[in-house]
């Protein structure tokens, strides 16, 4: 097994440092969304308690931003299910159930029991579909 040359292992760290660069931005930019939302929480307390209307300035402000979920693989996903399932499963779960368990959205969950109909056993149709372990 040949060592990398340095070039290569100066490609390697640069693009290990972009990669951290990256996602200390998105956390910090979630810490600035948490501390806006809680700002926003404690101005409303404060409303309720003094009577006096919150600030205009307050209630025009930006949307909240959606939380990014980071992308996960079907190979990663499947042992997350399997645990949520084999601990809170006993009378079967629904996919935003298992999403809550496992951390991720509704969605990709319908979409990866879609892709792989074996791993678990479904019960019923539409909103009220159970899915059970196999």
């Amino acid at each position: 097994m040949p060592t990398p040359t340095a070039s290569e292992q100066i490609e390697q760290l640069e693009k290990k440092i972009s990669e951290l660069k990256r996602q200390a931005l998105a956390e910090l930019n979630e810490k600035l969304a948490a501390a806006q939302k809680t700002v926003a929480d404690l101005e409303k307390q404060l409303a309720e308690h003094t009577g006096k209307p919150i600030a205009e300035a307050s209630l025009v402000a930006a949307p909240a931003r959606r939380t990014r979920r980071p992308s996960i693989s079907d190979e990663d996903l499947k042992p997350l299910i399997l645990k949520a399932m084999a601990q809170k499963g006993i009378t079967g779960l629904n996919a935003k159930e298992i999403a809550d368990s496992v951390g991720q959205d509704p969605l990709r969950i319908r979409k990866f029991i879609a892709q792989n109909p074996a791993v678990l056993k479904r019960q019923g149709a539409g909103p009220g579909t159970r899915f059970f372990l196999r």
